[in-house]
């Protein structure tokens, strides 16, 4: 896909830039996981959405001198909504295989600021209708199976092993279709990480 290789090339471009001024090499591998908070604005509903969401799993950082990183991970996703639909209450529900990508920049020892990619995979995904009788329909056909987006944030180190990632995320992509008309999400995420193995290396 069109959006695949221009992560790739971007990802890309980050390790160049990292590597042209690399001294010390620092790798951490580790878990993260948090909470999810969605605006996407996909229907007429008469209240708003309310999305209850999480993510959680790997990471890999690997900083090269003191100022340049790169951070890359692997999470499950989740996000769910309900609102109403005239009389009709909504659930929805997505999962997703979320693959962020980004470049850290290390402003003091506590603190990094962060930007790069994002990409989303649909794993389940779905939509059901509660009135007087329930319609469910699982898959939704309106949930996207692919999506990628940009993400910017801030992360805070509370010395080595454990760290605190606040991100937005905004979406590049259609997330989700209903009535022709696609949309797309942004999202804010706040996870905690720990960092369970750190080797550092001298590059050269």
């Amino acid at each position: 896909m069109n959006g695949r290789r221009v992560l790739i090339v971007l990802l890309s471009m980050m390790l160049f830039s990292i590597g042209a001024s690399a001294q010390m090499v620092k790798a951490s591998f580790g878990v993260i996981g948090g909470g999810i908070g969605t605006q996407m604005n996909t229907v007429p509903a008469t209240t708003d959405p309310m999305y209850l969401s999480g993510y959680g799993g790997v990471f890999s950082t690997i900083n090269m001198g003191k100022v340049l990183g790169i951070r890359v991970g692997g999470n499950y996703a989740m996000q769910g909504g309900n609102y109403m639909l005239g009389h009709v209450d909504v659930n929805v529900r997505q999962s997703y295989i979320n693959i962020p990508a980004s470049l850290l920049i290390n402003l003091r020892s506590f603190i990094a600021l962060e930007a790069g990619f994002y990409q989303n995979i649909l794993l389940s995904s779905s939509y059901k209708e509660s009135k007087w009788q329930t319609t469910t329909f699982t898959p939704d056909e309106g949930a996207l199976k692919y999506n990628f987006g940009a993400l910017a944030g801030l992360t805070f180190n509370f010395g080595r092993f454990v760290f605190l990632s606040m991100r937005y995320n905004y979406g590049l992509s259609k997330s989700y279709v209903i009535h022709g008309k696609g949309y797309t999400a942004n999202t804010v995420t706040v996870g905690l990480g720990f960092n369970i193995f750190t080797t550092r290396k001298t590059a050269f």
